[in-house]
């Protein structure tokens, strides 16, 4: 069980998909596909971070065919409800611009707090590389943030 403080699986699989698309139905469709391929490989605990990150890596791509579930009153509305005082401009505009393993990479790291040997291992390279799209997106997030 993860302490205070801690990502559990269901918070980073949520604010993965949350801060990677912005679509409330996709990512409750990809959400519930990853958590159940989770389960079904036994790695919802804190041993298999990396698996998490590697699971999450790879549904990223697939975003795109995600078909939405129909659960909302309101079809055609695509997007979360967010408080009217969170600004997520920088990021959106960060997310436009920046490359894409950049911003997976900051996502891991800052958002969700995997450590960068799990995030390494998950995407199958170096801890250096790593560190180098984290400092690199952190950079270029630093371009969207006023001082």
């Amino acid at each position: 069980m993860a302490e205070a403080g801690e990502t559990t699986v269901t918070d980073a699989v949520a604010k993965f998909f949350f801060f990677s698309c912005f679509d409330e139905r996709v990512s409750f469709s990809a959400g519930l596909s990853v958590l159940a391929e989770l389960k079904a490989h036994n790695r919802l605990d804190d041993e298999h971070r990396s698996h998490w990150v590697q699971a999450l890596h790879r549904w990223k791509r697939k975003l795109g065919r995600v078909r939405p579930r129909a659960w909302s009153d309101s079809p055609n509305e695509h997007g979360f409800m967010v408080p009217t005082e969170l600004d997520l401009s920088a990021w959106v505009s960060y997310m436009n611009t920046a490359e894409a393993e950049e911003v997976e990479a900051v996502l891991f790291s800052r958002v969700l707090r995997f450590s960068d040997e799990e995030i390494a291992q998950g995407l199958g390279v170096t801890v250096g590389t790593v560190r180098y799209r984290v400092g690199r997106g952190l950079r270029h997030l630093g371009g969207y943030v006023e001082p």
